[in-house]
């Protein structure tokens, strides 16, 4: 059968606030792709352009750190660093689950009040997530609290989706033929075609090829008493012939429309 591979791409976002307490919460509600007339073979779910947006206002103010001009720059990440994990926060968890276990914290972000800047930004990277895995947020208490009164944190991003169909059958049809000296034709054209299987079900040799000019010497397909062919992707939807060597008889035909 068929198969189409392609990607949806949306935008999702989640806002968590002070009802949110220490809960932790998908980024989105998975819900499985599915479309009429085919099988999904697999979805490949990829998290991009992650950011988040804080509104902190709970928490004093952080006076932010000023360097010197001889402060070197690890001197100077080592001052910004004490003033975002050594001041009042909030702390944020990014979580992990797999196959719906326990979920599993992978990274931690603090979150301050910017005063007096409105908000704060953050950038989360991105996230694959296979087609076992969700990605959640979670608000952590270290000492300070979690988010109170208008205190507001929003994730948002790309979900990818790569999806793989198969094109499901809706019929199968037995295909009446007559094979003999003479090539002709034992199979018609049919644009409609998802599959074909041919079983030699004789005890003649069966010379089979997608020309009228088929023969015993020149042909794609040979099958032996007992032989199967089931055709390959992309599916060939035009006409079969066939020929052999002495007499007539008969194989079975399925072609799936």
């Amino acid at each position: 059968m068929a198969i189409e591979t392609f990607k949806v791409k949306s935008k999702i976002a989640v806002t968590l606030d002070i009802d949110s307490n220490n809960t932790v919460i998908p980024l989105f509600t998975y819900i499985p792709y599915a479309k009429s007339g085919y099988r999904v073979i697999s979805e490949y779910l990829e998290i991009e352009n992650l950011k988040l947006t804080t509104w902190i206002t709970s928490l004093p103010a952080v006076e932010f750190p000023t360097f010197s001009i001889e402060a070197s720059e690890s001197e100077q990440l080592l001052q910004a660093l004490n003033v975002e994990w050594g001041s009042d926060r909030i702390q944020l968890n990014v979580m992990l689950q797999i196959n719906s276990e326990d979920w599993q914290k992978i990274s931690a972000y603090s979150l301050l009040n910017r005063s007096p800047y409105p908000y704060g930004e953050y950038d989360l990277g991105n996230h694959n997530l296979g087609d076992n895995s969700m990605l959640g947020l979670q608000i952590y208490d270290v000492g300070y609290g979690l988010l109170a009164g208008s205190d507001k944190v929003s994730a948002y991003g790309d979900l990818i989706r790569t999806i793989a169909l198969e094109e499901l059958s809706d019929d199968s049809v037995k295909i009446a033929n007559t094979i003999n000296t003479t090539a002709s034709i034992i199979i018609n054209s049919n644009a409609n075609r998802k599959g074909l299987i041919i079983f030699n079900s004789s005890t003649k040799d069966i010379y089979i090829d997608t020309v009228s000019t088929v023969s015993v010497t020149s042909y794609i397909i040979h099958l032996s008493p007992g032989g199967y062919y089931e055709s390959p992707l992309p599916i060939y939807k035009g006409a079969y012939y066939a020929v052999i060597t002495s007499g007539s008889t008969a194989i079975d035909i399925r072609e799936f429309i």
